[in-house]
């Protein structure tokens, strides 16, 4: 037989549950109640079926244990019933008939376990502070979290710390069977865990970052990722206590390293590198040709690099610090974006390459439109103390309204080679 005693007494629950009477906020006596209707309650109106004396019996059994007070029409008990009204000093009765938990049990698990990762990270505290006021102001935390499961709560701030603490480079499944004992457990969540790292973390930190580039900041990588380089110089190859020369010249299309190999590259200062070119699009590098009269090495970053690629190049760096640092990307506000971060993070000076004025005026009538967000953020990057040198090219991209992206510049890498840029 239907319960209908106990979808009723649920829905009268909920609608307690997100009353300001729950949340202490009422100020004045209300009634928690159910109209029925054919939307509630669409059996008690079929004239086919007999099931509102059903009904009738069940509802007359609740009131009966006090848990509800029922309104009939025209004051006619046992006739039509009009309305279902919460009895309030039965609450804790009502919540055990259902075997249900109450909310405000839920919101404690969940302060509990914000108390137990409070402090744990830096990074995780202002997440969980977020949570502790929604609760504490009678707010949802829908967005990240469901307030009837506190267990996958607890769950997703232990992923996060684990992130977070993560300090050897794995695949995603490593770090799943390491942390969960189960190959795919982070994977459930593991979208959800990086955008509330993204959102609370400081401003631009992981700005236009993807999910993958986020994990690959914390060492973290779901497939094998790869550094491609080409050029007309010489890489040494570590062996165990060997080193072994590879021309790179002989790779026209370019030589991909595995992440997990790069620190093997050694560089001989023996062997001269005059410039270095990070590209920031695989079809750019891919265009790339060699320059048998120049020592140039072409490195693909693949948009925003990583602690990985990060390491490489300070490495090289190192070995060669007189060496000319370029970087070459989209005319866009994420391209420069890339050149910022690049330069900040590695402490390298590179130098913008195709990424100006000459460039744009010619390349622009083959761009894409300026979004509304784009316009807002290059009026914002032109008050940025290190773009004082493209304030007059972001000023010609507002007025063009038009961005430019890095496969535009026909033959880009190319001239910049012929001409020496």
């Amino acid at each position: 037989m239907k319960r209908y005693d106990e979808k009723v007494l649920e829905y009268l629950l909920d609608r307690y549950e997100r009353s300001l009477l729950y949340t202490g906020k009422n100020k004045t006596n209300r009634t928690i109640s159910m109209t029925v209707s054919p939307k509630t309650l669409p059996e008690y109106f079929d004239e086919s079926a007999l099931q509102y004396e059903v009904i009738h019996q069940q509802l007359e059994k609740l009131e009966a244990y006090g848990y509800v007070r029922l309104v009939w029409k025209n004051k006619k008990k046992g006739h039509i019933l009009e309305k279902c009204e919460l009895n309030l000093e039965y609450l804790d009765e009502a919540y055990g008939m259902l075997r249900r938990k109450p909310k405000m049990v839920k919101e404690q698990e969940i302060l509990d376990i914000c108390g137990d990762y409070q402090g744990k990270a830096k990074e995780l505290d202002p997440f969980l502070e977020w949570v502790r006021k929604r609760i504490q102001g009678g707010e949802s935390i829908q967005k990240y979290a469901d307030i009837d499961t506190p267990r996958d709560f607890g769950q997703l701030c232990q992923l996060i710390l684990s992130i977070l603490n993560n300090d050897s480079e794995c695949f995603l499944r490593q770090f799943s069977v390491r942390h969960f004992h189960d190959s795919k457990a982070a994977e459930k969540d593991i979208g959800r865990a990086v955008r509330i790292i993204t959102e609370f973390s400081e401003k631009e930190k992981f700005a236009d970052l993807e999910t993958e580039e986020i994990l690959a900041e914390y060492n973290i990588y779901r497939n094998p990722s790869w550094l491609m380089m080409k050029g007309n110089v010489k890489i040494q190859v570590r062996s165990g206590d060997s080193l072994a020369d590879i021309e790179l010249r002989l790779f026209g299309g370019g030589l991909g390293i595995s992440n997990q190999d790069i620190e093997n590259i050694c560089w001989d200062p023996a062997s001269p590198i005059e410039k270095i070119v990070t590209v920031e699009n695989l079809t750019s590098f891919h265009q790339w040709t060699l320059d048998e009269n120049a020592a140039v090495l072409c490195i693909y970053l693949g948009g925003y690099h990583n602690q990985v690629k990060r390491l490489f190049l300070q490495k090289l760096y190192r070995a060669y610090p007189d060496a000319e640092y370029g970087h070459f990307g989209d005319i866009d506000c994420g391209g420069f974006r890339i050149w910022k971060d690049l330069c900040i993070k590695t402490g390298i000076p590179f130098i913008p390459l195709h990424m100006d004025l000459i460039a744009y005026d010619k390349y622009f009538p083959c761009g894409r439109k300026l979004t509304e967000q784009d316009k807002k953020t290059l009026s914002v990057m032109m008050k940025d103390p290190f773009f004082h040198q493209q304030a007059e090219l972001f000023a010609r991209m507002l007025q063009q309204g038009m961005k430019v992206e890095q496969e535009c510049v026909e033959a880009g890498l190319e001239e910049m080679q012929r001409d020496g840029r």
